[in-house]
């Protein structure tokens, strides 16, 4: 059969429909192919969302030559969290804590991060060890200001399996099980009860903007004072047409990457043969400032 071409905001808005409209429910507690770096190994979940699976020293350099580090305490972490369908699965992030004093009880706040790009070494987590993280001086920021920070890898980045990219459930619990892992982190001495808020901009702001609505159901016990929601990619239909033939383009490919991963969606029979070699190098290659310079508009 002679392949279709698809108007690209069907193909999205088919997607969210069959996300909304596919559940699935598995029992917890099972081993699962886990991180951080250096080493992928068997690990068990734990019996609780946000529950701490491991952690070690990290480092937050704010250059690619590493000249700089941070003025803080990092931790990475793995800890556990759920996929849209209710799954537990692991999730990888850092948590940062200033050691600049602030007055007790420090917040926490969670760093919901904008597009990374789609290969596991696009991690935030990666990124920020490297220097290479494009949203370092924002979290240099908050550190400045007393905040400790806890930044997400989100599914399938720092950890196998594929990277559920705009997939609205995954990326919100990621968030808000972040800010439990932190609270629950020892190393990090941080208060278990104390306030927190939301902070995310474009894909950081969709996620932001989703944990900030699940919160009350998913994560009600989290005491979180309020969320910065930037250019949040409500309309799917709508960020489809503004980006067809823009200098953003590979972001619509991480969305219709992400949302049909999540929802085990084979989108090669939409794909003309460029889009199938462009979307395979995406998933293993380019992060995002590279990826917008190999392939604008």
């Amino acid at each position: 059969m002679p392949s279709r071409r698809v108007p690209r905001r069907r193909v999205v808005a088919g997607l969210v429909v069959t996300c909304a409209a596919t559940t699935v429910t598995v029992p917890s507690g099972g081993a699962v192919a886990a991180g951080p770096d250096p080493e992928v190994r068997q690990v068990r979940l734990p019996d609780s969302n946000g529950d701490v699976i491991s952690s070690q020293p990290g480092v937050f350099h704010l250059d690619p030559l590493k000249a700089v580090k941070a003025d803080a305490k990092v931790q990475r972490v793995m800890y556990r969290t759920t996929d849209r369908t209710g799954m537990p699965i692991a999730v990888t992030g850092t948590v940062l804590v200033p050691h600049k004093a602030h007055a007790a009880p420090r917040p926490i706040i969670g760093f919901a991060p904008g597009p990374q790009g789609l290969a596991e070494k696009c991690a935030p987590s990666r990124q920020l060890a490297e220097g290479t993280e494009y949203e370092a001086l924002p979290v240099k920021g908050l550190l400045d200001e007393g905040y400790a920070v806890v930044v997400t890898d989100y599914q399938g980045l720092g950890t196998p399996g594929a990277h559920t990219c705009m997939d609205r459930e995954a990326q919100g619990r990621a968030v808000l099980d972040a800010l439990r892992a932190a609270q629950r982190l020892d190393a990090a001495g941080l208060p278990d009860a104390g306030p927190v808020a939301l902070h995310g901009c474009s894909r950081g702001g969709g996620a932001s903007a989703a944990a900030a609505e699940l919160a009350p159901t998913y994560a009600p016990e989290l005491k979180i004072q309020g969320a910065v929601v930037g250019a949040p990619p409500a309309d799917m239909n709508k960020v489809a047409d503004s980006m067809d033939g823009s200098l953003y383009g590979a972001f619509f490919n991480y969305a219709l990457t992400g949302l049909s991963a999540s929802c085990g969606i084979d989108t090669a029979p939409y794909l003309t043969a460029h889009g199938r070699r462009v979307t395979n190098d995406l998933r293993d290659n380019p992060c995002t400032t590279q990826a917008l310079a190999k392939y604008p508009f």
